[in-house]
């Protein structure tokens, strides 16, 4: 059976001003591993072992499917320097969460998490325990215009999916990636069915920048999809056929199958 078969994931969502990505989508995986072996797994069926801040941690441990005491992330001594720590994709780590301690054995040469405290251990990398995998993603303009079904469309053909601005940070990316739209407002992947607004990613709605101080409660039919609204900055309900620029949802390390333009 295929090592992905026999692996348990979860998934975890965190919003990060790391590198170029926008946020971060955390994957545990419960199949007990050596750090190496995790390693690989990680680069395979998604981006790396899990980079991580101290924030982070915390909820990763709080996640119900963890029940072992440690897991790993991707944290390793320097091959050069043992006494300095790497990221799995080669970053320096600054700020470590180590538990009292820790490290504590130059020979321990792998970062696992204890989730009872959310703390780091330096370990020996023999050990076999669950990790976290990660995959970074960011927010990419489309320079088309289409209508919401036809965006929503595209995304999901091309990269993964309409653009879910769930949080202040992701606003901010999309004021900035949305300057050179030919379009004052560009689609996102808000929907209204069935007497609610929601996310098409699967979210809830929970970070809320409408226009007015309250969702619209019962839009029209023809005003049932979300913009974002470059000038204003906020969201508005739109008439779904409007032909539109748009924002999708893209990982970091992919290449789209042809140019946003």
């Amino acid at each position: 059976m295929a090592m992905k078969a026999k692996a348990t994931v979860f998934l975890f969502l965190c919003f990060l001003r790391l590198n170029t990505s926008l946020f971060r989508k955390h994957y545990y995986v419960k199949e007990n591993m050596t750090w190496s072996k995790a390693q690989q797994y990680c680069r395979k069926n998604h981006d790396d072992l899990s980079t991580t801040s101290s924030v982070e941690l915390n909820r990763l441990s709080a996640n119900p499917k963890v029940v072992s005491d440690f897991y790993w992330i991707g944290l390793q001594r320097d091959a050069q320097s043992p006494t300095l720590w790497r990221w799995s994709g080669g970053e320096t780590a600054t700020n470590i969460m180590w538990d009292a301690g820790q490290p504590d054995t130059l020979h321990e040469q792998c970062a696992a998490v204890l989730k009872s405290n959310s703390k780091v251990h330096d370990s020996p990398c023999f050990l076999s325990v669950p990790f976290y995998c990660m995959e970074d993603f960011e927010l990419i303009l489309v320079q088309q215009e289409n209508t919401w079904e036809e965006a929503l469309e595209y995304c999901r053909q091309k990269y993964v999916d309409l653009a879910g601005l769930t949080s202040g940070v992701i606003m901010a990316q999309a004021k900035d990636k949305s300057t050179p739209a030919l379009t004052d407002d560009v689609w996102i992947g808000l929907r209204f069915i069935a007497g609610y607004w929601f996310w098409v990613n699967g979210n809830n709605v929970v970070y809320k920048a409408w226009s007015e101080e309250d969702e619209p409660q019962c839009p029209a039919m023809d005003q049932r999809c979300g913009v974002y609204d470059r000038k204003k900055e906020v969201w508005k309900p739109a008439d779904c056929e409007r032909r539109l620029n748009f924002l999708c949802v893209k990982k970091s390390k992919s290449t789209p199958n042809e140019s946003s333009n």
